[in-house]
């Protein structure tokens, strides 16, 4: 059984406003106010603070899905290359000092639970790990994905193989 990490109490003044819309999400979530908070605690110190240093965009899925969408293969291919040589060693160079299969595969997992690139899934098969990114936005993201993630892990000097499908990736490293 694991062992929770734990918990330290501490009091915050907060804007009212703001604690009417926090409860309303957690009562949404059906989660409690303490639940939601710590959740947006973790999520900022472990990766939005720096998401926000790199000056990182949010756009709706539509508005991405639209944007990838006018592409070519060929350049949404090219695209992933490209900018997964840089914002990934930036990122996990500034979250963790270093760059290893360990760290990129921490910073699928902040694409996924902050950015909602993917859903994240792995599985351990002995000598080699699964991971698949699973998403609804078609082959052409799936093809940015594929390429933006190898590169992560090639810095990382890991040679990943992957499957590109038109709702998920599939990672064998």
């Amino acid at each position: 059984m694991p062992l929770e990490k734990k918990t330290v109490a501490k009091s915050f003044r907060i804007n009212k406003e703001a604690l009417e819309e926090l409860h309303e999400e957690a009562r949404s979530q059906t989660i409690s106010l303490n639940t939601l908070v710590n959740q947006l605690l973790i999520d900022y110190a472990g990766a939005g603070r720096y998401m926000r240093r790199m000056q990182v965009k949010m756009l709706s899925q539509q508005t991405l899905s639209e944007l990838v969408d006018q592409l070519s293969e060929e350049n949404v291919t090219k695209a992933g290359q490209n900018a997964g040589k840089t914002a990934p060693e930036a990122l996990m160079t500034a979250i963790y000092g270093k760059i290893t299969v360990g760290n990129v595969i921490q910073y699928i997992h902040h694409l996924s639970s902050y950015g909602n690139w993917f859903e994240y899934t792995e599985k351990n098969e002995g000598e080699h790990l699964t991971i698949t990114l699973i998403h609804s936005m078609g082959r052409k993201w799936s093809l940015f994905i594929a390429n933006y993630v190898n590169e992560a892990f090639a810095a990382a000097g890991c040679k990943a193989k992957y499957n590109v499908a038109d709702r998920y990736v599939t990672f064998i490293i």
